[in-house]
């Protein structure tokens, strides 16, 4: 397991990466590549999208993220994943 504390506009977060948010931040990352490889999905895409992001969230930050702060807590999870995978 990965645990860090990241700081989003001034906000503290405890991140914490287990094999289940591992696998929820492989899964996002996939699906970005699609709807950018193939922007006639984007549609059907972006709700899925929507949806690992919520769960990524749900279960690897603490406390709840603020809807301000989302893009850069899952920056920083993403982050946080590339380096645990080239590890």
């Amino acid at each position: 397991m990965i645990k860090e504390k990241i700081k989003v506009n001034n906000r503290s977060y405890d991140i914490s990466l287990n094999e289940q948010t591992q696998m929820y931040a492989m899964k996002l990352r996939r699906l970005y590549q699609q709807s950018y490889s193939d922007m006639d999905s984007f549609d059907e895409v972006s709700s899925e999208i929507s949806s690992t992001i919520s769960n990524l969230l749900k279960h690897a930050a603490s406390p709840e993220v603020r809807e301000d702060d989302m893009d850069g807590v899952i920056q920083q999870i993403l982050k946080m994943y590339e380096k645990s995978v080239k590890k």
